[in-house]
């Protein structure tokens, strides 16, 4: 559970840290004490602040210990109570109930400033009265801060400790309300559960019924309630369970039993009755962590680790499976999954990947936004290629129930036997400013080229598609992704090692601007450089984009002698905005397949430097020798002069 929680694997549960703050004289230092004691006797020797509060865990019902911190509240010590506020896993935010003025500095000051701090915990009011006593109950004090909870909704609740009992069920609510947070579950604003709550109970739903055609029996029931460590329901329970949401929810309930919609409203109510523990006890069971993420131990992380220059690749078996998902939702759709039916897809997942960059404008579509299942295969390739973890989280979620990825041979064994066992296949699109880098993407993913809105961007885009070589039969397409290199100011790249992901690259320029390909080249022998540095050699090809404007004077020439002296492959001439890019994609994959080829001739930084280093050491070996040569001269001189 504690892994599930993220607060602590090894030894003791890292602790929850509580921080008491509010204004000089609302009691924040009483309200520790009363904790400790539940002793309503005031005790001597108080100190102005007190030193970090530790409440062990067997005081709570979820078994983490607490650290309580107090605050000052002199205007010097502002600083460090903000510093304690940021690293704060829940505040108790104090003040005096029949003092009108404690009460506005909550609104006033408190609140404003923790949201001017990006303050996202929870918070807890604890007011006591010092004169009046018709305030000390608890529905007296909700009522006079009504209006601040309403207007502040990360308030979780507020407590009345006038009576010095309460203290520590003040510290006990904090602990809770961080290891069984509301905010990941539940929307205060619109009171519902929130979309990533409602992914994982219907996961959930679907795991307990996949037996009983999705309808949530007595078994079922009692199968969730035996893992949450519950005991069973008797029949008149879960017959009055069932009557309970028949009566407000109809829709959740049918003549075998509770449907997914009762199934969320049973959760929803607990939460707004202040049961989310037992929500969270179901979705730790289930393997969900406090995103509501499947947790790291849910996730088989060995079954991908690899060295820079190999790659991540979905299984024969996993695609087969996706295939059959595709179909199965595709069956009136005449391969074309709409965007509904994508939702579909991750209906169940913590949320639908392709709807964010890099991959919402990363593949092919239909008219009407629909993906083909070349497409669709395409987009999960990408997702488990930069980010394997997320993709077999995606693929638990649709219930995929074995080896999902394979990890594929390093490309310098690639080279040793001359070809790549590769399915996917990653190429960096390189090139100068206006060259014609995100023309050449958007026609590799079908998209019309357009004048106007073609000037890319700054930031790192991906297209994917599936191309066949001649005589390649469609079944065993490869699935080819552009990858655009944004230029940074300070290098091509963030390391060396980024290199390790490219199996090819192309070095695009625009063929009528001749400071365009002398960008070109000189990037492309910066890259060759820097992949030879790291022992990560790959294929180049240099591309002549834009072919359908003049080109600069010598300019075939030029390029050609170039390339000839790389010992790479005469610039392919390309045009995208007279579609002429198909032949381009095939050689790409080509050189993909083939990394022993199209490897540009040049000496590493390392081999320079080591024979610089050689060149010095006999320069000085001579002049040494020299050295010596004279001095035995000067001494034989010497001698023959004394005789």
């Amino acid at each position: 559970m504690m892994r599930m929680l993220g607060l602590g694997y090894s030894g003791s549960p890292k602790p929850v840290r509580i921080v008491v703050v509010g204004e000089k004289g609302t009691g924040k230092t009483s309200l520790i004490i009363a904790a400790l004691n539940e002793s309503s006797q005031p005790q001597p020797n108080i100190p102005p602040v007190l030193p970090y509060t530790t409440f062990p865990s067997e005081w709570f019902r979820d078994p983490i210990p607490a650290t309580i911190i107090d605050t000052s509240s002199k205007p010097e010590d502002r600083e460090k109570v903000v510093k304690e506020v940021k690293e704060a896993d829940a505040i108790v935010l104090t003040f005096i109930v029949d003092i009108a003025e404690s009460l506005d500095r909550l609104s006033e000051y408190w609140l404003p400033l923790f949201r001017q701090l990006e303050v996202r915990v929870p918070i807890i009011m604890a007011g006591c009265s010092v004169t009046n006593r018709e305030y000390h109950n608890q529905s007296g004090i909700e009522i006079i801060t009504t209006s601040i909870r309403e207007q502040y909704l990360e308030i979780e609740t507020c407590f009345d400790w006038s009576a010095h009992h309460i203290a520590r069920k003040v510290f006990w609510y904090a602990q809770h309300a961080v290891t069984n947070p509301v905010g990941p579950i539940y929307d205060k604003e619109t009171s519902s559960l929130k979309p990533r709550c409602v992914a994982a109970l219907t996961r959930v739903f679907v795991l307990s019924t996949r037996d009983t055609d999705f309808i949530l029996n007595e078994a079922g029931l009692n199968n969730i309630q035996a893992q949450c460590c519950y005991e069973p329901m008797t029949p008149s329970q879960i017959r009055g369970l069932i009557d309970f949401v028949q009566a407000r929810s109809p829709l959740g309930v049918d003549e075998n039993g509770i449907t997914i919609e009762g199934f969320l409203f049973i959760n929803k109510y607990l939460v707004e009755q202040g049961r989310i523990r037992k929500v969270w006890d179901i979705l730790r069971k289930f393997g969900y962590n406090n995103e509501l993420r499947l947790a790291d131990d849910m996730i088989p992380y060995s079954s991908f680790k690899h060295m820079p220059d190999q790659s991540v690749e979905l299984s024969d078996e996993a695609t087969r499976f996706l295939r059959g998902v595709y179909k199965n939702l595709d069956e009136h759709s005449a391969n074309n999954l709409g965007p509904q039916m994508i939702g579909f897809v991750f209906q169940i997942s913590p949320e639908n990947p392709w709807s964010i960059a890099p991959y919402k404008d990363a593949s092919e579509k239909t008219d009407d936004g629909g993906l083909s299942l070349e497409a669709f295969l395409s987009l999960w390739n990408l997702l488990t290629l930069i980010d394997p973890a997320r993709s077999l989280e995606c693929l638990i979620c649709l219930c995929y129930p074995s080896s999902a990825v394979r990890v594929t041979r390093r490309r310098a064994i690639d080279r040793k036997e001359q070809n790549s066992e590769r399915r996917v296949f990653q190429c960096f699109v390189f090139g100068p400013k206006n060259a014609g880098k995100s023309a050449l993407l958007n026609r590799f993913i079908g998209r019309q080229y357009d004048d106007e809105n073609n000037n890319g961007s700054n930031e790192e885009r991906y297209a994917v598609n599936m191309v066949e070589n001649d005589g390649v039969t469609e079944d065993v397409k490869k699935t080819l992704v552009l990858k655009e290199i944004q230029m940074q100011e300070d290098g091509f790249l963030s390391s060396n090692e980024a290199l390790g992901a490219c199996d090819v690259a192309i070095f695009l320029y625009d063929s009528s601007d001749e400071s365009s390909w002398k960008k070109a080249i000189d990037l492309l022998v910066k890259v060759a450089t820097a992949s030879e540095d790291a022992g990560l050699k790959f294929p180049c090809l240099m591309v002549a984009a834009k072919t359908d404007l003049d080109s600069f004077p010598e300019a075939i020439q030029e390029a050609t002698r170039a390339t000839q002296d790389l010992g790479i492959e005469a610039p392919i001439p390309i045009s995208s905005k007279l579609g002429d890019c198909d032949n381009l994609f095939q050689k790409i994959l080509t050189a993909a397949e083939h990394p022993h080829l199209g490897i540009p001739k040049i000496k590493s930084k390392k081999k320079r430097s080591r024979k610089l280093m050689k060149r010095s050491l006999m320069l000085v070996s001579i002049g040494t020798g020299a050295l010596i040569v004279g001095l035995a001269s000067f001494r034989l001189y010497a001698a023959r002069k004394q005789r």
